[in-house]
């Protein structure tokens, strides 16, 4: 007595096609605006170990050779802002932005699904309004401090211009709003009797 098998994929047009999983979380935004925002990411974590090295540098420095690094302060504090902006799109998109899910826990357990979906909804449009109001007042600050050519530090022993820095929070601000209203748009197509979506 023969064996029975199931289908077998033989090839691109055999057997049967398989559903697609779900959608990971770091391609859980905008297809335009994901490879941005992971290049971001990515740029973030690389000034992350670059300010580890600046301060090591500047720690030995002070240490061995009475020398320390000029700029270390200057450095690490806008780097600091920096990996947050260059960051926070892609945290928003893989829905690891902190937050207190206590209630929606509570709502899911229960199965109100529409009010969790609602508060979802609500999350989400709040963090566009919130991340567009950085974004509509960081514009002017980076066109003056390219125009005035604004910089950090003293003058003589080390200056670092404030536009680049300016530029990454209005591009991170933009980012996140977007994955925000992505989010949003996702949470209100679920509540309207789309797919139950609750991320």
């Amino acid at each position: 007595m023969g064996r029975v098998t199931g289908p077998q994929d033989h090839g691109r047009g055999g057997g049967i096609p398989r559903p697609a999983g779900p959608t990971p979380p770091e391609h859980a935004g905008p297809p335009v605006l994901t490879p941005v925002t992971t290049a971001m990411n990515t740029a973030g974590a690389l000034l992350v170990l670059c300010m580890v090295v600046i301060v090591n540098i500047d720690v030995f420095g002070r240490w061995l050779f009475n020398a320390p690094l000029a700029g270390t302060l200057e450095l690490t504090e806008m780097g600091v802002v920096a990996v947050v902006y260059l960051t926070i799109g892609h945290a928003v998109a893989g829905r690891r932005l902190t937050r207190s899910d206590a209630a929606l826990g509570l709502f899911d357990r229960r199965g109100a699904r529409r009010t969790s979906l609602a508060l979802r909804t609500v999350f989400n449009a709040a963090g566009v309004f919130v991340f567009a109001i950085i974004a509509w007042g960081q514009f002017p600050r980076l066109i003056d401090a390219w125009n005035f050519g604004y910089f950090k530090g003293n003058v003589g022993i080390f200056t670092a211009p404030t536009w680049p820095l300016e530029a990454i929070m209005l591009t991170g601000a933009i980012a996140a709003a977007l994955h925000f209203a992505a989010l949003a748009l996702r949470r209100a197509r679920a509540l309207a009797g789309g797919r139950d979506d609750r991320t």
